[in-house]
């Protein structure tokens, strides 16, 4: 296990980011492709219904339901797609070398995406009802996130034993509760980052991904490359 240093640790994170700008930017497209498509099939569907109705009314919100029936696999798809922001560099971490490319995530998103799906759901699940119960249980659950996606996407652990693995993780040791302080550092920091420069969020957000992976991997919470 490597000795942790957060500047060490945050320079090498910010180069990590730099070299895998391309794919941070074609994961970018590709989410918004999605939702713009999405929003294409959601109005042309609203519209088609408007046209056929007779005044009442019931047309208009028959296109509305079905528009909204028609944006869900699009909603799926856009929120898979996002978690890749935080899969790259997970992969890259636990394999140790090579940027990792937006097909090599695409391929890997394609060959397990039932697997990816259901790891979705339930994580969704978890902290929506944990948010709406009592709000502290659903903090508590997405705090684990980062290890969570790290063991879906690169172990061939169950889902669920990935989820409940991520608790032992993250509130088992001193190293686990550090995380969960870093990213509570990380929320309020951009804060300041999106109150002077919103665009400064689009760097931020993808070096707080790899620092948080390249911490995990160094800190032994996670497997990482040999």
């Amino acid at each position: 296990m490597t000795t942790f240093s957060a500047g060490a640790t945050l320079r090498e994170a910010w180069n990590d980011t730099i070299a895998h700008v391309p794919t941070l930017l074609l994961t970018w497209l590709a989410s918004v492709a999605v939702a713009v498509a999405g929003l294409i099939v959601y109005w042309v569907i609203f519209l088609l219904f408007s046209a056929l109705d007779d005044g009442s009314g019931v047309g208009a919100g028959m296109g509305a339901i079905f528009g909204q029936l028609s944006s869900i696999p699009f909603s799926l798809l856009q929120s898979l797609i996002s978690v890749l922001f935080t899969a790259i560099p997970a992969i890259y971490y636990q394999r140790g070398e090579g940027v990792v490319s937006f097909a090599d995530v695409y391929s890997l998103l394609m060959s397990r995406l039932g697997r990816y799906f259901l790891a979705g759901v339930l994580f969704t699940v978890a902290s929506t009802v944990g948010i709406f119960l009592c709000f502290l249980p659903g903090i508590i659950v997405l705090a684990s996130a980062p290890i969570y996606v790290n063991k879906v996407f690169t172990t061939d652990l169950s889902v669920w034993d990935c989820f409940t693995s991520s608790f032992a993780s993250v509130y088992g040791s001193e190293k686990g509760w550090a995380l969960v302080g870093l990213q509570l550092l990380a929320f309020l920091l951009a804060f300041v980052t999106c109150g002077f420069f919103i665009i400064g969020l689009i760097i931020y957000v993808p070096l707080v991904t790899f620092f948080l992976q390249l911490y995990v991997s160094r800190c032994g919470l996670v497997r990482a490359a040999a």
